[in-house]
């Protein structure tokens, strides 16, 4: 995997979610993209995943950023998607 190559971080209930922790993420210099935010919004698909993703080398800051917000009120409910 190269450094640029782009990792899931988080995966979100909903577009919203997906471009709070985005922004936040950029707020902490970490550059983040949200994929599946088109599919997951048209009408009628249901289990399309909004998922966050970051540059490989960024994953783990990133990671422990939202973990550190979700454990301390910072609006992030759901846990980081952990890779298989």
């Amino acid at each position: 995997m190269e450094a640029e190559d782009l990792v899931t971080v988080y995966t979100a209930a909903n577009n919203i979610e997906a471009e709070i922790i985005k922004n936040a993420l950029k707020n902490e210099g970490i550059k983040a993209f949200v994929e599946g935010s088109y599919q997951a919004g048209e009408s009628g698909l249901v289990g399309i995943p909004v998922t966050v993703q970051v540059a490989a080398v960024e994953a783990d800051r990133a990671r422990k950023f939202i973990e550190h917000h979700r454990k301390h009120g910072g609006g992030l409910s759901h846990p980081p998607h952990k890779p298989s």
